[in-house]
Formats: C-alpha cells, structure tokens, sequence
C-alpha cells in the first residue's frame, strides 16, 4: 500500500512532494519525524525541509526538494526507506463446501462472485414468486369486478358464507385465495 503523493513545482523552479494520503496503520507524525532524521543524517540526499500542514480540510505533508535534486528519485528513495510504502500479509481463509481453505486471490474472486450471483438468483426468484401471488389474487380481482352483479347477487342470496364462497369458486373458476 502506497501513499498518495504528487509533485508540484514552484514558479522558482523548485520541486516540491505533497503527500495527501498515507497507509493504514501508518502514523503521520513517526513518518515526518523519520524522514526529517533521514534528511538530516543525509541517507536521503536532496530534501531541504519537511512541514506537516494538515488541517481541517485533510492531510498534507510538503518535503521541499533542493534544486539540483530530482523529486521523482527522493520520492522513490522515501517509498523505500519510510513507512510511506507497507506490506500486509493476509490469511485468505474461506469456508468452501463446510470447510476451510487457504484460496488465492483469483480462487477468492471466483468463489465471491458465485456468491453475489446465487444470492442474486435466489432474490430474483422469491420476487418473482411474489409478483406471481399478488398477479394470481389481482386477476380473481378482475374477474369480480367484470361480473360484479352477479356476485353481489350471489352473496346476497346464499345462506352462509361457506355457500358463497363454494358457489362463487364453482362458478367464476376462482380458488382460495383470490
């Protein structure tokens, strides 16, 4: 992991590093202690100052580099000899089919997107079985409403609503639920 840098050039024609972004775990006022000292003692030729000017706004760290010097060499040498470039190990340990794994990077990626497509598969088939249910009780809707006479008719002159209801899915096809 990398910090976020850029060079900027004055309109002396010197070079400057701003540093916007630094990695995880890192911590910013160590990484401008060690590259003062390593400015200091000369292991990184080239660097005339360093200033934390961070604010509200967000994080800024400006190594001012010496005229004679190029950024993009000071800027590599710091990657190297700061925490301003960090490696993290990582476990990648999955539980596939009920046990665990040790996966690479590309074997995670294909079991992850197996995933996300089997959950998107099984959400897209319980919405559909959804928009079934209410399609099936909206069109007994329809059938009542296109003869609406004759079921108000029906309902008024049966003796219970257990006859109704018998009368009424014998006659229009309809079931249960609708």
């Amino acid at each position: 992991v990398r910090a976020k840098t850029n060079i900027e050039t004055e309109k002396s024609g010197r070079e400057r590093i701003i540093v916007s972004e630094i990695p995880f775990m890192v911590n910013k006022a160590e990484l401008v202690k060690k590259i003062a000292d390593l400015a200091r003692e000369k292991t990184i030729d080239g660097i005339t100052g360093v200033r934390d000017e961070s604010d509200q706004t967000g994080m800024r760290i400006t190594i001012d580099i010496r005229r004679d010097a190029s950024a993009s060499v000071v800027l590599n040498n710091l990657f190297k000899q700061t925490q301003m470039q960090a490696n993290f190990g990582m476990n990648m340990v999955a539980i596939v089919d009920g046990a665990p794994h040790f996966l690479t990077l590309k074997q995670m990626l294909q079991y992850y997107l197996d995933h996300q497509e089997d959950v998107v598969t099984r959400r897209t088939r319980f919405e559909l079985a959804k928009a079934e249910a209410r399609a099936h009780i909206l069109e007994g809707l329809r059938i009542a409403l296109d003869n609406i006479d004759e079921i108000v008719h029906i309902i008024r002159n049966s003796q219970s609503s257990d006859i109704a209801k018998a009368t009424l899915i014998s006659r229009f096809g309809l079931d249960d639920k609708q």
